[in-house]
């Protein structure tokens, strides 16, 4: 239920993987988690984006690694799997997430579920809230349509359609409740 893949159209290399760091603990963060993938600053503050072999084992890994490390959670802000990636175009970006989710809302079936958007850039062009009531109703639409019976949760959904805009590239995902339990660092704020 995570996604191995990079998605992802964007001129640079795709991400399958976000993750933010404390106030102050970018660096360390960024040297902590290098070991296990190819990791990149995205351009904002304490926001590093990577592609990882795996994701479930980049999660294992990462959970292992701050088990023998326990000081290091105080830098971990959370892991955000992705399993697409695409450009940000204003204009067309809700159409644009609509096309990837109607590919992804067999994965949410009879499911309780909600949208949850983390933009990063496009301040006063592209509105968070506007973006996740538009998308939300999208996939109560798209799981109707499908003969489902959709149900928005906000408290511990079974299923948290999440996606992160970090300037020119977004990241789209489905957080299964599984995985935020076996993994709290998997955070859905």
């Amino acid at each position: 239920m995570i996604g191995d893949r990079p998605g992802g159209t964007s001129e640079e290399a795709p991400w399958n993987v976000l993750v933010t760091a404390q106030e102050g603990a970018g660096r360390d963060l960024k040297r902590l988690v290098k070991r296990f993938g190819t990791f990149r600053a995205s351009g904002f503050r304490n926001v590093i984006v990577g592609h990882v072999a795996a994701v479930p084992e980049f999660c294992r890994a990462l959970d292992a690694e701050l088990e023998r490390r326990p000081y290091a959670r105080a830098w971990l802000g959370k892991v955000r799997p992705i399993q697409h990636t695409l450009p940000v175009d204003v204009a067309t970006f809700a159409a644009d997430v609509e096309a990837i989710l109607a590919t992804m809302a067999d994965q949410i079936g009879e499911r309780s579920f909600h949208v949850r958007v983390e933009r990063r850039g496009h301040k006063r062009v592209l509105s968070t809230r506007d973006l996740e009531l538009r998308l939300g109703e999208y996939m109560w639409n798209a799981l109707e349509a499908r003969g489902c019976h959709p149900t928005v949760a906000f408290d511990d959904p079974d299923v948290v359609v999440a996606i992160e805009i970090a300037g020119d590239v977004a990241g789209i995902s489905m957080i299964f409740r599984e995985l935020r339990g076996e993994f709290p660092f998997v955070k859905i704020d």
